[in-house]
């Protein structure tokens, strides 16, 4: 018997499973073939992987063009971008965010934005200004940023903590 991370149904029992799909109301494996597979965390450090459906795939891909879209609608050009760009860092700013440059250099912890990411990191700075590093804390290894705006780490209340 396999465990969860490595189960098949396909191969285990064919015909369970296709009628599994019908009563979910996916298509029978043989005509939505497995076209890649889904990563999935498990705990900390851990992954499982289970198969993507060509089905699946296909509404991905749908999501990304229908992102794109959008994207290219709301700027549909690169000035219209910047402009885009600057907004939301004025916002942030509005909403108690301040220009990395200015985080803590003494290792504290704090909150961080990077470019290209939609969360929110933790953060220190560590080394001497301006030829240290900022680095992000994360499944018990530190990763090298390029932050644009911190904020100070808020406790349970809600007010800042460093």
């Amino acid at each position: 018997m396999t465990d969860k991370h490595t189960q098949n149904p396909e191969q285990e029992a064919p015909a369970v499973a296709g009628r599994l799909d019908q009563a979910v109301g996916r298509p029978a494996p043989e005509r939505d073939p497995v076209v890649g597979h889904k990563t999935y965390r498990d705990g900390p450090l851990g992954f499982w992987h289970e198969p993507l459906r060509q089905s699946e795939a296909e509404a991905i891909m749908a999501t990304v063009d229908a992102a794109t879209k959008r994207r290219a609608e709301l700027m549909p050009d690169e000035q219209a971008a910047i402009r885009m760009m600057f907004e939301a860092r004025q916002r942030l700013m509005e909403l108690g965010w301040k220009d990395a440059t200015y985080c803590p250099k003494d290792g504290s912890e704090f909150d961080a934005i990077e470019p290209g990411s939609t969360g929110i990191h933790r953060c220190h700075y560590s080394g001497e200004w301006p030829t240290g590093h900022w680095w992000i804390v994360g499944d018990g290894d530190l990763y090298p940023s390029r932050p644009v705006l911190y904020r100070k780490t808020p406790n349970v209340n809600g007010e800042a903590t460093t």
